[in-house]
């Protein structure tokens, strides 16, 4: 029984962390993306200035814009040659960054590919700044926050903390070791992982909703 709950705690730890660098990975990569799209606006902006096309402007990034959309544009440059859909491969862009500010972006690409791109420059550049603004606003406000994040940090690790420190004691071992104990320490880890979940939720900010695609999702959250 002893070792049966070691493995379950142990198994239940490995899970944990593998599901929380993944979650942690995927919301820096979306905030990296977001974060990016001022300076993507104004490469944009730069070639269509120097005469390029949308098309190839956005070709372009998979070379020079920010690393972390690199592949993102590479692949719709791929896609672009392979049927030549320009709608299809801003909806695969929209996918990729998951954002109601690049979904804003695309959009404005998309009039200005079919209505001529006139004003586009100017529409990008008032973007640019909105964008800028927007992202400055929430990167302040998650600062300020960040400490419920850290507390859930704390708060999940220091009753395993108090429980390696009452293993050094003899009683408690002997108490541990017994049915009741492995049931507690179960049930332990159990109530952990629901609180330290449950205060990263409420930890997150809600992002406004994505109206520019077919079928729209609950909120972004960072």
């Amino acid at each position: 029984m002893h070792s049966l709950t070691l493995l379950i705690l142990l198994c239940g730890a490995v899970l944990f962390l593998v599901v929380i660098l993944s979650s942690k990975r995927n919301e820096n990569l979306i905030i990296d993306r977001t974060n990016s799209l001022p300076e993507i606006i104004d490469l944009i902006i730069s070639g269509l200035q120097a005469g390029m096309s949308i098309t190839e402007t956005l070709a372009n990034l998979g070379k020079i814009g920010p690393t972390c959309t690199k592949q993102s544009f590479l692949k719709f440059e791929a896609n672009l040659r392979n049927d030549g859909n320009f709608q299809r491969g801003i909806d695969e862009l929209k996918g990729e960054f998951k954002d109601p500010l690049a979904d804003q972006l695309f959009e404005t690409l998309i009039y200005a590919s079919k209505f001529g791109g006139r004003n586009a420059i100017k529409i990008l550049q008032e973007l640019s700044e909105y964008v800028a603004n927007d992202i400055s606003l929430r990167s302040e406000i998650l600062a300020r926050f960040s400490w419920v994040q850290n507390s859930a940090v704390l708060a999940a690790a220091a009753p395993w903390l108090l429980y390696l420190i009452l293993r050094t004691q003899e009683n408690a071992r002997i108490a541990y070791s017994q049915p009741i104990g492995q049931i507690f320490m179960l049930l332990g880890f159990f109530l952990t992982t629901i609180a330290y979940f449950w205060m990263r939720k409420i930890a997150r900010l809600p992002r406004a909703k994505r109206i520019f695609i077919t079928n729209p999702e609950s909120p972004v959250l960072y």
